[in-house]
């Protein structure tokens, strides 16, 4: 453990909120309120997101009007969030929204889309996998993640378990969420046994919503969008797999993402989303698991030209490749436990840019270097480790690295429909 993770509070806040969607956010807000003031407070720092007439902009004339169409109950929510939290809707829009505005628009003439996206801990950001029951001792489906960002997540407290029982009338799931404060969903699982992760991935494809489109001489208006992490929410409260395939891919969106879905009935997929195409990944039949982290892997994007890949490279080349190393053999015996999954994630190869990430000293104290477009600039972290064990409808979670070894167990009540 390095000195600066020292003297952290072991765990995040474990908030639970329940009720329909305006009170249940509500009552998220109201108990998270000084984290989610300071993730807003963090954001709102000029260079950290585009300046805070663009985000208005954007969350008004592309994120709004998309939210109220395709998610009207995430509106109410993220409305009762900002009521109970004392901040205005324009804000929680903005926290729930913060990876897409990260590739919205210049703070300054001479910073691109990739380093205002590395400014705000993308440059390496997070390693997920999913396990069959043919790869476990006790055939349960596993699927977990080492969720890597900015440290300030970590050193600030910023983070939290959110636990949501959405009122019996609405029919949706009860879930389990780790997420920023003010944030819907990062990842989680539900208590119908359906489990999301997250990779950051990065294009030329990726947009600015708000640039102009001119067509015969006509300006037309932006077309409305979802931030990614309200999808990631709406595949949780799906009634099914197949339902939640549905909704991602019939969301409307302007940044590429990884989206690791699996189900406790035994189907895992990786979608990896460019704004137009979704590349579907699925176990191989000799291999009951998958892993990822920030790069395409799917062959029919690897072989275009017109549609590249922009991630800087780095450690995503072989944090993939060291759980697999780590998860093996034991998945091809049926070993896997969730002590030794962790163990696996706790691999330090290539540190401190490992699989189990912690804050380099010499970013933390040394001049910003993202500033100066260097691609792996800026102090990151693993702020959190999650195990959704789907099967038994449990989350595994610990605060910061995994070798910290400070882990809590979370429960929900499995839903008798399935």
């Amino acid at each position: 453990m390095l000195p600066i993770e020292e003297g952290i509070s072991p765990i995040y806040q474990h908030v639970i909120a329940r009720g329909l969607p305006y009170d249940r956010g509500y009552a998220y807000g109201e108990q998270a309120k000084e984290k989610i003031l300071f993730n807003v407070n963090h954001y709102r720092q000029p260079g950290k997101l585009p300046p805070w007439e663009t985000i208005i902009n954007v969350i008004h004339e592309v994120y709004l009007p998309a939210i109220a169409m395709y998610y009207p109950s995430g509106l109410e929510e993220m409305k009762g969030i900002a009521a109970g939290a004392e901040i205005s809707l324009d804000e929680i829009i903005m926290l729930n929204a913060r990876y897409d505005l990260s590739r919205v628009k210049k703070p300054a003439p001479d910073r691109n889309v990739a380093s205002l996206a590395t400014a705000n801990g993308e440059s390496n950001e997070c390693t997920s996998a999913a396990f069959l029951s043919s790869t476990t001792v006790d055939g349960s489906v596993i699927t977990a993640q080492n969720w890597d960002m900015s440290a300030h997540l970590l050193l600030n407290d910023a983070a939290v378990y959110l636990e949501v029982h959405p009122d019996v009338s609405e029919g949706i799931p009860a879930m389990f969420i780790a997420t920023e404060a003010g944030g819907l969903a990062r990842s989680g699982m539900n208590s119908r046994g359906l489990g999301i992760t997250a990779n950051g991935l990065m294009t030329n494809a990726d947009f600015d919503p708000l640039e102009e489109i001119m067509h015969a001489g006509v300006k037309k208006s932006p077309k409305p969008m979802l931030p990614i992490s309200l999808v990631r929410r709406m595949f949780l409260e799906s009634q099914s797999f197949s339902a939640g395939l549905v909704a991602i891919n019939t969301s409307p969106r302007h940044v590429s993402n990884n989206l690791m879905v699996s189900d406790a009935q035994g189907l895992a997929l990786c979608l990896e989303m460019t704004p137009s195409r979704v590349f579907t990944i699925s176990p191989s039949p000799t291999r009951g698991y998958l892993t990822h982290s920030n790069h395409f892997r799917h062959p029919a994007f690897l072989a275009g030209d017109q549609v590249i890949d922009k991630y800087p490279g780095g450690s995503s080349w072989y944090r993939p490749e060291r759980l697999e190393a780590g998860t093996h053999e034991l998945a091809e015996k049926k070993l896997l436990t969730e002590e030794n999954i962790i163990k696996s994630f706790c691999d330090h190869a290539g540190g401190p840019d490992s699989l189990c990430a912690h804050i380099d000293p010499i970013t933390l104290s040394g001049p910003t270097k993202e500033l100066e477009g260097y691609p792996y600039g800026g102090p990151y972290c693993t702020v959190s480790t999650v195990i959704y064990s789907l099967s038994k409808r449990t989350a595994t979670v610990c605060k910061g690295p995994p070798c910290r070894g400070v882990f809590q167990t979370f429960a929900l009540p499995v839903d008798p429909s399935r």
